[in-house]
């Protein structure tokens, strides 16, 4: 789909054309913008052979740019930009290219720009040069990064909440935003320094007050850096506060088992012995030996518990909590051995190893990091 826009000298609002009217356009006073969606290779080559565009700069034109750039060719300046987009729930990055020349504009993307139709939608003015028009389009999709460092903060926030409470479904959460911040930061890195080149005198056909604008622009992907970096940052202390968290219920659980595992050894010593099949064990006829062996194991496990206790190893024991919290604590005594069984289980499947993860997807970093 291929729209042509006509400004006039002193209007406020462009004139839609037909595309085929595009010749007669290029020779009245005013400036023409064109923008080209999800264009064929031989409508954007007759529109560059009509304007005079550079054959290479049409052909980087029709295919995908994973860096922003910016080449100048003495008539016009080839600008490769990106944006936002969002595509199937995941975050990513739409490109566009533009041709700046005097008096005309082309603009190439693939799918819907919103800072092209927030252009084109009739709600603002045309900027007066194809330059200007440009730079606020470029400051448009700018803006767009601020919800969205707003919305990241917002989300870390609730993962920090979640990782203190050692929830196993936040890493896979942490890693898709660690994700996400990195392939924006990958590309609003590069994209600095095409902002920074275009708000200096890079060209003539730039004009002062484009650059101007360009340079506001600049200042806006130089805090959304800062911001990615500082999201990152705290997304990895974030996981790092999931895994201290899974380690210190770790700790809880092997010492619940460690003090259960002591006071039962040397009960199944004395029940061991006092099973085994032998006639002359003088314990055996004894009427009360079956009373005395429980008695012995009553006061070998409160021995130890206590010796446990004073150690430091579990809580103490204090009877004025006992009529209050015997019926609850024996409760709770009773589930501690299934709880500790459920969460060794479980943690193959939440506990993150260390080569798993957005660590090992993270790209390496340019010079600029």
């Amino acid at each position: 789909m291929i729209r042509v826009y006509f400004q006039p000298p002193g209007a406020i609002r462009a004139e839609p054309s037909e595309p085929g009217r595009l010749p007669d356009l290029i020779g009245r006073d005013g400036w023409v913008w064109v923008d080209v969606r999800d264009e064929d290779t031989e409508e954007l080559t007759a529109i560059g052979e009509l304007l005079g565009l550079d054959p290479l700069a049409v052909e980087d034109a029709t295919i995908d740019t994973h860096f922003p750039k910016v080449d100048d060719y003495g008539t016009h300046v080839f600008v490769v930009l990106h944006g936002l987009s969002e595509r199937d729930g995941r975050l990513e990055t739409g490109e566009l290219d533009a041709f700046v020349g005097e008096p005309y504009l082309v603009t190439v993307h693939r799918g819907e720009s919103p800072a092209i139709e927030w252009a084109v939608s009739g709600d603002v003015p045309f900027a007066p040069t194809p330059d200007l028009m440009l730079a606020r389009i470029a400051e448009t999709s700018a803006r767009r990064f601020l919800p969205l460092l707003d919305a990241i903060d917002d989300e870390i926030d609730a993962l920090e909440e979640r990782a203190v409470a050692g929830d196993g479904t936040v890493v896979p959460e942490i890693q898709a935003l660690r994700r996400d911040a990195v392939r924006v930061r990958r590309t609003i890195g590069p994209q600095r320094e095409v902002l920074a080149a275009l708000s200096r005198a890079f060209s003539p056909v730039v004009g002062e007050r484009a650059q101007a604008q360009f340079a506001s622009v600049y200042d806006h992907h130089l805090r959304v850096v800062e911001s990615l970096d500082g999201a990152r940052a705290l997304l990895a202390a974030t996981l790092d506060t999931y895994r201290g968290a899974v380690a210190e219920r770790m700790n809880e659980v092997m010492k619940v088992l460690a003090v259960y595992a002591a006071i039962l050894l040397p009960l199944s010593v004395l029940a061991g012995i006092y099973g085994m099949n032998f006639v002359n064990m003088p314990e055996l006829q004894w009427r009360f030996g079956y009373f005395l062996l429980l008695g012995i194991m009553a006061a070998v496990t409160l021995g130890q518990w206590v010796y446990f206790a004073r150690r430091g190893f579990i809580g103490a024991f204090k009877f004025a909590r006992v009529p209050r919290a015997v019926g609850r604590g024996l409760v709770r005594l009773a589930q501690l051995p299934v709880d500790a069984a459920v969460t060794i289980a479980r943690l193959p499947e939440t506990l993150p190893f260390p080569g798993d993860g957005a660590r090992d997807e993270e790209p390496p970093q340019s010079g600029d990091d």
